[in-house]
C-alpha cells in the first residue's frame, strides 16, 4: 500500500483584479491600516501618486503605509495596526500609578478605545479622546517613548553580543574538532610506523594506543567545558588549589539546652538502616540523630 501526501496550498485572490497566487506565484498581498488586502500591482496602480482611498472601505491611505500580509483575518491585522498606533501614545507603566486599580482602569481605557476604532464605533468622540489626552500627558508620552527607545536598543544590543557570542563559540568549536581530527590522524600515522618498525609486537603496541586514547579522553571530557567558557569569556585559566572540606561547630547561642552526648548514642543504637556504603564514606551513626535533636532544642530558653 503506498501513501501519498498532499501539500494543500491556500489559495490567495487579489479582491481588485482577482488574481489568484495559484495563478501567478511570486503573488504578494499587502496590507495597510484598514487591513483590507491588494495585491503588490494594484498597489503600485492605484497609489502612483503616493495616497488615495482604499478600494474597500474607502479610508485615504499612504503608499508607503502597505507592508506584507502577517494574518489570515484582515480585523486582526487591523487591531494590530491599530493597537501599535494607541500605545505610541498610551505608553504609561504601572510605575506610573500610584494604585494598582489605576493601572488597571488605564488598561481598560486602552482597550476601549482599540475596540471602538477597530469596530467602527464613535470613531470621531474617540479620536477626540485620543487628541485630548494626547495634549495633557504630552510631556510624559515624550518621556516614556525615550525610556521605551533606550530599552528597545538595550535589548537589541544585548541580541547581537548573544548572536555574536553564539557565533564564536560555533566557530571555536569547529577549531576545536579540526585540531582534534588533525591529533586523532597523528596519532593513526605514528600508530603504523610504530607497528611497522617497532621491534615489539603489534597487540602490545595496540594496547598501549588504546590506554592513551582512554587517557586523552578522560581528560578531554572534564576540561572541555571550563576550557571553552574560560576561553569565551577572554580569561585564561589558572591553577587553582584544592581545599579539603573542614568542619567547624556552629558559632553563637541557640538559645536551648546543649545535646548530651550519652543521650546521642542510645538514640544512635536504634539506627540499623545505614549501609556499607554510607559508612565506608566516613558518615556516623551520631550524624542522623543529632541534628533533629538539637533542632528540636533550639529556641526554648526564648520563653521562659
Amino acid at each position: 500500500m503506498t501513501n501519498t501526501s498532499h501539500v494543500t496550498i491556500l489559495e490567495e485572490v487579489c479582491p481588485r483584479c482577482r488574481t489568484s497566487n495559484l495563478q501567478n506565484k511570486t503573488q504578494r498581498l499587502l496590507v495597510n491600516e484598514c487591513g483590507h488586502e491588494l495585491c503588490e500591482k494594484c498597489v503600485e496602480h492605484l497609489y502612483i501618486r503616493g495616497s488615495a482611498p482604499c478600494s474597500t472601505c474607502k479610508m485615504p491611505l499612504k503608499k508607503s503605509g502597505f507592508r506584507q500580509k502577517r494574518f489570515e483575518d484582515y480585523t486582526v491585522e487591523r487591531e494590530v495596526d491599530i493597537r501599535k498606533r494607541v500605545l505610541k501614545d498610551y505608553n504609561k507603566v504601572e510605575s506610573d500609578f500610584e494604585t494598582l486599580r489605576e493601572y488597571n482602569d488605564y488598561l481598560e481605557e486602552v482597550e476601549d478605545i482599540v475596540f471602538n476604532l477597530t469596530n467602527n464605533i464613535d470613531i470621531e468622540e474617540t479620536k477626540t479622546r485620543i487628541d485630548i489626552y494626547r495634549k495633557e500627558n504630552f510631556k510624559s508620552i515624550q518621556k516614556n517613548r525615550v525610556a521605551q527607545n533606550k530599552q528597545e536598543a538595550y535589548l537589541k544590543e544585548k541580541r547581537l553580543a548573544e548572536a555574536k557570542e553564539a557565533e564564536e563559540r560555533r566557530a571555536h568549536e569547529k577549531e576545536c574538532e579540526m585540531a582534534e581530527e588533525m591529533e586523532r590522524e597523528e596519532r593513526r600515522k605514528k600508530l603504523l610506523d610504530q607497528i611497522a618498525n617497532s621491534d615489539r609486537p603489534a597487540d602490545e603496541i595496540l594496547l598501549l594506543h588504546q590506554e592513551e586514547q582512554r587517557t586523552l579522553a578522560s581528560k578531554s571530557l572534564l576540561n572541555n567545558g571550563f576550557a571553552v567558557n574560560m576561553i569565551m569569556k577572554g580569561a585564561k585559566p589558572s591553577s587553582t588549589k584544592i581545599y579539603t572540606y573542614k568542619y567547624e561547630d556552629p558559632v553563637g547561642d541557640n538559645f536551648g539546652p546543649k545535646s548530651d552526648e550519652v543521650r546521642l548514642e542510645r538514640f544512635a543504637e536504634a539506627v540499623t538502616c545505614l549501609s556499607k556504603v554510607a559508612l565506608s564514606s566516613g558518615f556516623e551513626k551520631m550524624y542522623a540523630v543529632q541534628r533533629p535533636i538539637d533542632d528540636a532544642y533550639s529556641g526554648l530558653f526564648l520563653f521562659k
